[in-house]
């Protein structure tokens, strides 16, 4: 053998496995001397009391595990030994970026957590902690001798089930932490996560939380938190995330204040629920460099949701792009007239999900000019004349998306197309159907004789995975130039 060893082959569908290897011949050394023998096949010399290694637990691991290759596959390991450390720690580099304290203890045994652990503590990019067995999972940790995790950018703390080891929501009730299997999740080891991970980025808590700790992420640029925080650590980090730019409060508790959002001044995307935007909306709408605000938990209060609306529409009607809406329990359709959503006059894009048209014409409805696309989504009353006359409103249309909207008919698809054709535009209107059968079917049965001649004008194509279900009211601001 060459003193340059041959290297691995790359071969993705190997299955990962960790082995430590003890190199011998397999021959049985004189007890009375220890000469030292020369492997034929390597320039190693091993002294002849390690050749015994029939008798070694690892030697019968490592059989194990050659027994399931091939031979191309052993002889490759055999020949390329030193190269395997390297060779395992760039595909776990690869395969493990993620820690999961989820799977880990099924997935491996104390001795193989330990080597993983210790040899990918600076390459690890996410962690998943279980909430509710965080001081568990720390110890692990310190077990195996991590003291640190600084190439972490991502940590999402998770509750879990201990009898059927799943993954349980929060009950959003403050009452000094989460109760999961009957048990009260600690608060006090979460101080020790800002310690451990100093350069979060990104964070994600489905659990309660009561204590301070938050705020020493000082790298922090997203937060999303599930369960309900106490108001000293909403203040301490809204005092203290200097970097942060996206927060998002999925919570349902109207009595937390916000006086200190103003320090967090590269916030751009801001999500709470409707309640307690209700009693803060002065603070909120101050944040003049807002990108995305999300209204949460609409359905609890129908009236006090429209009048939040009516509130931003009527504060930036001439910086609202986007506005997507699940309109559920908005029952008349008069709120489009009553919130002023005409008075969105450069208003790129629409989505209404699970919205009733009552058979009223749109001219009445007080629907704005939208510039580039309009998505109907689950409107099962929706007719073809109302889409015919939004298509109408809205000259210049990019796209027009119908999903699941029962009632339309063929005769939609006629309409668009005479539309689009009186208004002599040189790209044509695209018609994105999903859950429309008989739409799809009699375009595709009419293709070849009918619609093939009409792309300049009208172009239909289908949602590849379906849709995601509009939740919630988001509205998306212009950027400053």
């Amino acid at each position: 053998m060459s003193s340059s060893s041959p290297r691995l082959p790359k071969n993705p569908d190997r299955r990962q496995r960790q082995v430590k290897f003890q190199i011998g011949d397999g021959l049985r050394a004189n007890k009375n001397s220890s000469p030292k023998v020369k492997n034929k096949d390597s320039d190693l010399v091993i002294p002849s009391e390690h050749l015994k290694v029939e008798e070694n637990d690892e030697f019968q691991q490592l059989k194990n595990v050659f027994q399931k290759l091939d031979m191309t596959d052993q002889i490759v390991l055999y020949r390329a030994f030193r190269l395997l450390p390297s060779a395992c720690s760039a595909l776990w580099r690869i395969t493990r970026k993620r820690l999961d304290f989820r799977t880990l203890h099924n997935e491996l045994n104390l001795e193989a957590q330990n080597h993983l652990l210790i040899n990918m503590t600076e390459h690890f990019k996410y962690v998943y902690f279980v909430a509710n067995k965080l001081q568990d999972n720390l110890n692990t940790l310190e077990r195996a001798g991590v003291k640190s995790l600084n190439s972490v950018q991502r940590c999402e703390l998770l509750l879990m089930d201990e009898g059927s080891g799943s993954e349980v929501r929060n009950t959003n009730h403050l009452d000094g932490g989460d109760a999961v299997g009957g048990k009260v999740m600690a608060q006090w080891p979460l101080h020790a996560l800002p310690k451990l991970m100093r350069n979060v980025r990104r964070l994600k808590a489905h659990c309660n939380i009561q204590v301070h700790f938050i705020g020493h992420f000082e790298h922090l640029e997203l937060l999303v938190l599930y369960g309900v925080i106490s108001q000293t650590a909403l203040t301490g980090l809204l005092e203290r995330c200097q970097k942060l730019t996206r927060l998002f409060l999925k919570f349902d508790c109207d009595t937390l204040s916000l006086k200190s959002i103003d320090n967090c001044h590269k916030l751009r995307d801001f999500s709470l629920c409707v309640g307690l935007f209700a009693r803060q909306k002065e603070l909120v709408l101050k944040l003049n460099d807002l990108r995305l605000l999300e209204l949460t938990h609409c359905q609890k209060d129908v009236q006090v949701t429209l009048e939040c609306l009516g509130i931003v529409l009527s504060q930036r009607p001439d910086s609202v792009e986007l506005i997507q809406l699940d309109c559920s329990g908005f029952q008349d359709p008069n709120w489009m007239k009553n919130v002023g959503l005409d008075r969105c006059i450069r208003m790129r894009g629409l989505v209404l999900s699970n919205c009733d048209f009552c058979d009223r014409e749109i001219c009445q409805l007080a629907l704005p000019r939208v510039q580039k696309y309009i998505a109907l989504n689950n409107c099962h009353d929706i007719k073809d004349y109302q889409v015919l006359d939004m298509v109408h409103r809205c000259p210049g249309l990019y796209e027009i998306y119908l999903i699941d909207c029962p009632q339309l008919s063929w005769k939609v698809l006629q309409g668009i197309y005479r539309i689009r054709k009186s208004e002599n535009l040189d790209y044509p209107i695209t018609v994105i159907l999903s859950q429309c059968t008989e739409l799809r079917e009699v375009y595709q049965n009419m293709y070849s004789n009918y619609w093939c001649f009409k792309l300049p004008y009208l172009k239909i194509e289908r949602t590849q995975n379906g849709s995601r279900p509009v939740e919630n009211i988001q509205v998306f601001f212009r950027n400053k130039p």
